[in-house]
C-alpha cells in the first residue's frame, strides 16, 4: 500500500448511514410521552451531530417552545431515558446505507486501509448498527459518545487513533458530512473529506473548509 494515509476514520450518521427517519421517530415517541406533538424530520435533522444528549435536549427545548408546558429536571431525565429506550428498538427500522458505502469500505479494508468510526452517537448504540448493515466486520475500532472523555470536535479521539495504530496524524484521513467531523480532523492535524449528503444544519460543508468535498461515497477511492 503506497498511499499516504494508513488509517481511515469515518463518522457514522450522515456519513455511512442515512439515520434521519429512526432518529425523529425515536424522539417524537419519546415526546408523545409528555403529550408533546411531534416534530418534522427537516427540523430533527437539525438537532443531529453532537451527541444524543444534545438531540433529545433540543427537542425538548422546541417542544417546551411549540406548548409552553415545562419539565422539571426528574421529567426531562425520564424523557431522555424513553428516547434512548425508543431508539434501541428502532435502531435500523427505516435507517438506510448511503449509496457505494458498503462497496467502497470492503475496497478499502481489501487495499489494508486500518478502517474505524468516530461518532457522537451513544456508545451503546453503535455496534449493532454496524452489525444491522452487515459491515461490522470492516472496522479495526468503533468509538461512540461514551468511549473516551472528550466527542468531535475535540480532537482527543483522532489521538486516540493515532496512538492505537500507531501513525502520525497527517497518515488518518478521516470522512464525515458535519463541521464537527471537519473540525476534529483539522484539530488533530489530519486530512479530512466533507460530504455533502449528510446532517450538517443545513451548512454547506464546504464552509468547514474540508480538505475535499465529495457528492458520492466512492470518490474516497479516488484520493487514498
Amino acid at each position: 500500500m503506497s498511499s499516504q494515509f494508513k488509517v481511515i476514520g469515518f463518522d457514522l450518521d450522515g456519513t455511512l448511514v442515512n439515520s434521519l427517519p429512526d432518529l425523529a421517530l425515536s424522539v417524537n415517541s419519546a415526546l408523545a410521552e409528555f403529550d408533546f406533538p411531534a416534530a418534522p424530520e427537516e427540523l430533527v435533522l437539525t438537532w443531529i451531530g453532537n451527541g444524543a444528549d444534545v438531540l433529545i435536549s433540543k427537542g425538548i427545548a422546541w417542544a417546551t417552545e411549540q406548548t409552553h408546558k415545562t419539565l422539571n429536571d426528574d421529567e426531562i431525565a425520564q424523557l431522555k431515558v424513553r428516547f434512548n429506550h425508543f431508539y434501541g428498538e428502532n435502531i435500523c427500522n427505516v435507517s438506510r446505507l448511503y449509496p457505494n458505502v458498503k462497496e467502497t469500505l470492503e475496497k478499502l479494508k481489501a487495499q489494508g486501509f486500518k478502517l474505524a468510526v468516530v461518532t457522537n452517537k451513544p456508545t451503546q448504540h453503535v455496534l449493532p448498527v454496524l452489525k444491522a448493515f452487515h459491515i461490522d466486520h470492516l472496522f479495526d475500532d468503533a468509538l461512540g459518545g461514551q468511549s473516551l472523555p472528550a466527542i468531535k470536535p475535540h480532537p482527543g479521539p483522532l489521538y486516540y487513533l493515532c496512538g492505537k495504530f500507531g501513525v502520525y496524524p497527517h497518515q488518518m484521513l478521516f470522512v464525515g458530512d458535519s463541521r464537527n467531523d471537519i473540525l476534529a480532523a483539522h484539530n488533530a492535524g489530519c486530512v479530512a473529506v466533507g460530504l455533502t449528503y449528510g446532517y450538517n444544519y443545513n451548512i454547506p460543508i464546504a464552509d468547514s473548509q474540508p480538505d475535499w468535498v465529495f457528492d458520492d461515497f466512492a470518490e474516497i477511492l479516488n484520493i487514498v
